[in-house]
């Protein structure tokens, strides 16, 4: 006698089926994430490539080459790393002028021949004339290279169906690789740059010359995603669009079958810190205006001297040579480390006893950014310290994660002091609330679902064929991300060639 399958398990198989062919029947895209960087730690952009290659894109990310990187490499199924050589020196802006004559003009102005960005500098007597002038100088060495690099970037992806960045300096690089290749492109808003670091502190006529130039890239875009909604709302406000998908920059769920905060030794192995002194980590970018000065001037005051509490700067950028300096001025209090893949950046971080964000509130940027360090720091398990006045305040009061400070070395300290001098249960209580709280709401797999969504109604318009009235100037109701559908027939006149994943479409065509 045959036994009937069970009905679950058929609905089941049945369920899983569908989903394959629906998966199938999609159109896929050739998808290309151009990096201003050379792509060691830019981790939202790689979570993006493989939220976009696991569902079914093939994804190309171009980055810089660098002495020791491989010019190729494979980054997972259906993702491929590229690294293009482009001359990056801020003395390129003086072509075609002799090499002789562009270091003459480096060492007048203050930096060297080869620096591929200004060195950090606070200025004082002739040197308040010379500033501005090289941060001018640098900003026209970005637009010179807009050329090169799209060159470079069309060479490595002639066939790509929409190009990809987060960067405002490359974002000119990806529209015009769009207008040649007659494909799209999608801005990723991780920060408003005009009102961001050293561009914040422009002269009012530069900051409103580079707006109204983002301003058209922008509203040209096919989708715009953004970090924050605080960023979403302001994009949608400032540029006249369609406010962005808002995907936050939270890491995967690490280790989702042990809910308890994971217990590391890391920074203590390789800083050689007592078991019981207390760590403040910071990690990522060494830059200006992110808070780290204040907080080394903050171990000098009394509520973190009265705890032996030791401060780790792991992470990378232009002021790393300055913060060492600093940790030998305080041996045993202040460490710098380097950064560390961000495949292992947890494991370091859930060593940590309060992970200081900083953020000072001085930009718009500032108030409005959520960065990658307040998510790793709670998905590890890991209280977080933030700055008064900002999205990260906002949120962190409202899940009870830390703490808010003014940005000032004796707030800091007491701030600090207040979470790390709680009793030990206390302190295991909070790190286990952290850790649920990140990954009950703030985890990547709860993030990347929005972008997804957002590349298949991109997809699904990159396949569907063009009506010859369309123009660029159609209604917002009928964007995309609030940008007109690109596959219209620009002003120019020029045919716009589409280009779609053959093999997808021949999926869909049942061949």
């Amino acid at each position: 006698m045959s036994t009937l399958p069970d009905p679950r398990v058929v609905a089941a198989v049945r369920a899983l089926e569908a989903e394959r062919l629906e998966s199938e029947a999609r159109p896929a895209l050739r998808v290309a994430i151009v990096a201003a960087n050379t792509f060691e730690h830019d981790s939202r952009l790689l979570r993006t490539a493989r939220a976009l290659a696991g569902d079914g894109h093939d994804v190309t990310v171009l980055a810089f080459e660098a002495p020791g990187l491989p010019a190729r490499e494979s980054l997972g199924d259906r993702i491929e790393l590229r690294r293009l050589s482009v001359d990056r020196r801020v003395v390129s802006v003086f072509r075609p002028l002799p090499e002789p004559v562009r270091a003459r003009l480096a060492g007048l102005l203050g930096f060297e021949p080869a620096a591929m960005s200004l060195p950090p500098s606070s200025p004082r007597g002739f040197e308040r004339v010379r500033a501005p002038i090289r941060r001018l100088v640098e900003i026209g060495a970005h637009q010179w290279r807009v050329g090169p690099w799209s060159d470079a970037v069309v060479s490595a992806v002639p066939d790509a169906d929409v190009f990809h960045c987060k960067a405002l300096v490359a974002l000119p690089v990806i529209a015009a690789a769009a207008e040649r290749t007659g494909s799209r492109f999608v801005y990723d808003l991780a920060d408003l740059h005009t009102e961001a670091a050293r561009l914040a502190r422009m002269p009012r006529l530069v900051r409103s010359l580079v707006r109204r130039r983002e301003a058209r890239w922008v509203r040209r875009a096919a989708l715009l995603t953004a970090v924050s909604d605080g960023v979403a709302s302001e994009a949608a406000r400032r540029f006249h669009v369609g406010r962005p998908v808002v995907v936050l920059n939270c890491p995967p769920a690490w280790r989702p079958e042990d809910p308890e905060p994971p217990r590391s030794d890391r920074l203590r192995r390789a800083t050689a810190i007592g078991p019981k002194r207390p760590i403040v980590l910071y990690q990522g970018g060494f830059s200006v205006d992110r808070g780290i000065e204040e907080l080394i001037a903050a171990l000098e005051h009394e509520p973190l001297r009265a705890l032996d509490a030791a401060v780790v700067l792991l992470g990378y950028g232009r002021l790393a040579d300055r913060l060492r300096a600093e940790a030998a001025r305080r041996p045993g209090r202040l460490f710098v480390l380097d950064a560390v893949p961000p495949s292992e950046l947890l494991e370091w971080t859930a060593s940590a006893d309060l992970g200081y964000v900083g953020q000072p509130a001085r930009t718009l940027n500032q108030r409005l950014n959520l960065a990658n360090k307040l998510f790793e720091s709670i998905m590890a398990g890991v209280p977080v310290l933030v700055s008064d006045g900002t999205e990260h305040c906002r949120l962190v009061s409202a899940d009870a994660l830390g703490a808010c400070t003014p940005i000032e070395p004796a707030a800091i300290a007491r701030a600090a002091a207040a979470l790390l001098g709680r009793s030990p249960e206390e302190r295991d209580a909070l790190r286990r609330h952290c850790r649920t709280v990140a990954l009950d709401r703030y985890t990547w797999e709860r993030q990347q679902g929005a972008l997804v969504s957002a590349y298949r109604r991109l997809a699904a318009e990159v396949a569907r064929p063009a009506a010859p009235e369309e123009t660029a100037s159609q209604p917002a109701e009928s964007r995309v991300g609030g940008s007109p559908r690109l596959r219209d027939v620009p002003a120019a006149g020029r045919t716009v060639r589409r280009r779609l994943h053959v093999p997808s479409l021949r999926r869909r065509a049942g061949s």
